[in-house]
């Protein structure tokens, strides 16, 4: 009977201890938490193209003929504005895969008193390539038409305006790969057929906006 007595103070021991044990591993789990591991930063894509247009014409350009800039747009068509003044500017953002590029068409008022015009134009497109954060993701390139510039009498002012047409535009095509290749735009207005002729451009293309 005193064994018995014995053997159960000694179970009710080892209990207690075992308890107590348990109880101090618990107390000691006072580490914080594991923090979250950080979003990696997005990966810079790019996903857009700058386009700074610029025209430049003589006061003389502007005295005979009515001068219409068209040039392709943020919705990737062909729109218009006309000078005011010699110099024209315009700054879009044209989603990739795109093409830019702008003509400069003059189209005389109509009779000219005589004397000599001195007639010049020429463009402009300069272009870098945006990421989805519009941040630049490289220092872009700058191309620009011939450059147009003779004196003429009144009488020969129509074909030079034509040669203007002709000459002072760019159409290039834009990947997202960085590549730039010469594009296809039918300009409209009184560009005609025989303005696309030795420029690179045809037919086929963006179609006119009516704006």
């Amino acid at each position: 009977m005193k064994n018995i007595k014995i053997m159960s103070l000694l179970l009710g021991g080892l209990l207690a201890l075992g308890s107590l044990t348990a109880c101090g591993g618990g107390d000691d789990s006072t580490d914080a938490p594991t923090p979250p591991t950080p979003p990696a930063p997005s990966e810079k894509v790019l996903t857009s193209l700058m386009v700074d247009y610029t025209a430049t014409v003589s006061q003389h350009l502007l005295d005979v003929a009515t001068v219409t800039v068209r040039y392709i747009g943020e919705n990737g068509q062909v729109a218009q504005e006309q000078m005011s003044s010699t110099t024209w500017t315009k700054r879009v953002t044209i989603p990739l895969p795109a093409k830019a590029g702008l003509n400069i068409q003059p189209t005389l008022k109509g009779s000219v008193a005589d004397g000599e015009y001195t007639l010049s134009a020429k463009g402009q497109v300069a272009y870098s390539w945006l990421d989805q954060d519009g941040q630049q993701l490289n220092a872009g390139a700058t191309e620009k038409t011939p450059d147009m510039e003779a004196v003429f009498y009144a009488d020969g002012l129509g074909q030079y305006l034509g040669a203007i047409t002709a000459n002072c535009q760019l159409a290039r095509a834009f990947a997202k790969d960085y590549s730039v290749t010469d594009a296809s735009i039918t300009w409209g207005g009184n560009a005609g057929d025989n303005s696309t002729q030795g420029t690179g451009i045809s037919d086929e293309g963006a179609t006119e906006d009516n704006r």
